[in-house]
């Protein structure tokens, strides 16, 4: 992504690409983002229930229905997507009004449905993460932190201890299959280790370096390096793995989703504001 002057690259070009409508390569909440190893950006279409593909350079390529396998056709209102080990899409949802009950589904290559897991839980933003290490799958909801085993059993649960109650609003994990999680309402990230034990908590409320007013995507690179999108802030901040902060990365309006892609792109999305898509270069996170 350069722009040419002759024939010559001179700078990194930001894509930006969607907006609000039904209509293919159009959105209606766009709330989660995931990008497989060839490149392919998969975004969730909340409203249109349904999740959209397209190229590293916004090209619009293909939508698949948001379909529960075996329903006769019932859809779920996809609120995160994430990508597994064998290529595989996985979804997170709920459908209608019925958010006491999440349902966690797989699609083929081929975009179609294969597995679903129910998750007993209420959920606004339901968030679902993929640690490739272990096989497994995560989804948070609210208060509690699910994993999941491929055969849909769940594994481990945990998260609220009674003492506090966060909002879990976006979930992903490290190389070491820790887990990291966004409250959302208290403003901070918590790290647990595999087994479910809190190893730290970074940010806080505030208007400083290194806090957070309404933070809500996250994600991790192979240096381990930590972003967090706030959406109150307007940026996404990048952190050491230990939680301390190094510097603003992007300075974007209300940013959601984000994801970084194989070769080092930064995705966000724009849920709330204007449905778009942004596609930030290589260059432009490491400067």
């Amino acid at each position: 992504m350069f722009e040419e002057t002759n024939g010559v690259p001179s700078k990194p070009v930001t894509v930006v690409f969607g907006g609000e409508g039904s209509e293919p390569g159009k959105f209606n909440r766009n709330y989660g983002v995931a990008v497989s190893a060839d490149n392919e950006i998969f975004v969730t279409d909340f409203g249109n229930q349904r999740v959209q593909v397209f190229s590293m350079d916004g090209t619009y390529l293909r939508l698949f229905p948001t379909v529960l396998p075996g329903s006769k056709g019932l859809k779920v209102q996809p609120c995160d997507v994430a990508i597994d080990g064998e290529g595989h899409v996985w979804v997170v949802g709920y459908r209608g009004k019925t958010q006491h009950v999440l349902h966690a589904v797989q699609y083929s290559k081929n975009d179609l449905p294969t597995t679903t897991f129910d998750v007993q839980h209420w959920s606004r933003y339901p968030s679902i993460a993929v640690d490739l290490r272990n096989n497994s799958i995560i989804v948070v909801a609210a208060t509690q932190i699910f994993i999941l085993q491929p055969t849909g059993s769940v594994y481990r649960r945990f998260g609220a201890d009674g003492r506090s109650k966060p909002e879990f609003s976006s979930v992903t994990t490290d190389q070491a299959s820790n887990i990291l999680v966004v409250d959302t309402l208290q403003s901070n990230v918590h790290v647990y280790d595999p087994s479910g034990r809190r190893r730290f908590t970074f940010g806080g409320y505030g208007h400083g370096e290194g806090k957070f007013v309404v933070p809500r995507g996250i994600c991790v690179n192979n240096a381990g390096h930590i972003f967090v999108a706030d959406w109150a802030k307007r940026k996404v901040d990048m952190f050491t793995s230990s939680g301390e902060f190094v510097r603003t990365v992007v300075n974007i309006s209300y940013p959601w989703g984000i994801v970084l892609g194989p070769d080092g792109q930064l995705v966000v999305t724009k849920a709330l504001q204007d449905n778009t898509v942004t596609i930030f270069p290589r260059q432009v996170i490491l400067t």
